[in-house]
């Protein structure tokens, strides 16, 4: 109902004491949840990918890398209390954002969609279940995962009660939260709107191996299918990187989009999201000035061929299976696509060393990550070129005195 705060996980009171990053209590907590996770996926077929790969994530081998990065950073401490929204439409999305918060040394705060998903809301149950465990008894009060009405007075209250806040969403929301009041000195980490870009190296998927070929459509499938292209590290744009066209290179084009279809056989493409596909190519097909070309695999992929790339590529949007295309040099199409919304670029045949200093020597505001096929989904304490540990955390700058006796 409107205006109902539920918890879903943790305690409605927080404890603000901030804690030293990488603590053992949270990197147990965290092991034993990795575990139970990837104990129920096993037994549940009705689990999606995105629990078991946060599963697989948080285990404990994982945080004690992402542990060593920090260790010559300094003495650090959390800075208390986090507030985090994440995006309801990109699924365990909250959870991730729960963990760094934690792994920073901080209590944390997490409103989540009156319209989460049902792993979402699976995954609270278990963390719940997990916190009321007695060796988690000081974690638990420095959890709360709430669901309640966007116009909740509580979020206006954790808005200007918090140290920090890490918000995920459409550009609007978060421009509406930044005007709420907020303690002077609490940090912000801000995810708004951003897209993502493959390149693939012509040359080199015209000599792949069937085997490869299959995989590489599978890697490709959970960067995008897997959760509608709703994430902004899934691609829209797939660049193919040739000097001259030939008709070797269209067909190990079109050798390229089969596999993908056949990888997304098992994709579910409800009548919604057909009619939202469809609409969004009609749309572009009206309002795109240049001639374009337009090929349908049933309802599962729509490719657009462009002949060049638009004034405004973000804004140019695709989802559940539908990609635009570009062919030529790379370089010549990276400039005009690396605005400040270009997040991930993901390649292959290509080196990514050549892509990121590309983006050095050229000085662009785009790109944040360079990535193989198959990582866009991979969380990062490093993501949208913003440091999880070291913005919610403070170091603690300590000179020692030459004090003679």
């Amino acid at each position: 109902m409107k205006g109902e705060v539920k918890v879903m996980a943790g305690v409605e009171n927080l404890l603000a004491e901030p804690w030293e990053p990488f603590c053992e209590p949270v990197l147990e907590f965290l092991n034993q949840l990795s575990v139970i996770i990837r104990k129920d996926y096993g037994v549940n077929a009705y689990q999606r990918k995105e629990t078991k790969a946060f599963g697989f994530w948080c285990r404990r081998t994982h945080m004690e890398e992402f542990k060593k990065r920090y260790q010559d950073k300094g003495v650090r401490l959390g800075r208390g209390i986090i507030f985090h929204i994440p995006a309801s439409n990109v699924p365990i999305l909250f959870a991730y954002s729960l963990a760094m918060g934690l792994l920073a040394g901080n209590s944390c705060a997490v409103r989540i969609s009156l319209r989460a998903q049902k792993q979402d809301l699976e995954l609270c149950q278990r963390m719940d279940s997990l916190l009321k465990q007695p060796e988690h008894e000081k974690l638990k009060e420095r959890i709360i995962v709430f669901t309640c009405d966007r116009e909740q007075e509580l979020i206006h209250k954790w808005i200007e009660q918090c140290d920090g806040c890490v918000i995920w969403g459409e550009n609007k929301t978060i421009m509406s939260l930044r005007s709420m009041p907020m303690k002077p000195d609490a940090v912000q980490m801000m995810f708004p709107n951003r897209y993502s870009i493959c390149i693939l190296d012509t040359r080199s998927m015209s000599v792949i191996s069937e085997g490869e070929l299959e995989e590489l459509a599978h890697r490709f499938y959970n960067d995008t299918y897997a959760v509608d292209q709703n994430a902004c590290s899934s691609p829209r744009f797939v660049l193919w990187n040739q000097k001259k066209e030939t008709k070797a290179n269209q067909k190990a084009r079109r050798k390229w989009w089969e596999a993908v279809v056949r990888a997304a056989a098992g994709y579910e493409i409800t009548a919604h999201k057909a009619t939202l596909k469809y609409e969004a190519l009609c749309k572009f097909a009206m309002e795109f000035e240049e001639a374009i070309k337009i090929e349908r695999y049933d309802n599962l992929l729509y490719t657009i061929m462009l002949q060049k790339i638009p004034n405004n590529p973000f804004q140019i949007l695709g989802n559940c299976g539908m990609f635009f295309q570009c062919v030529g040099e790379w370089q010549d199409f990276i400039q005009p696509l690396a605005v400040r919304q270009l997040q991930t670029v993901t390649y292959y045949g290509i080196r990514g060393k050549d892509l990121t200093d590309y983006v050095l020597n050229n000085h662009l505001y785009g790109v944040n990550r360079v990535v193989p096929i198959g990582r866009a989904m991979d969380m990062d304490l490093i993501w949208d070129g913003q440091d999880f540990v070291t913005t919610l955390s403070r170091q603690i700058s300590r000179e020692d005195c030459d004090a003679t006796v």
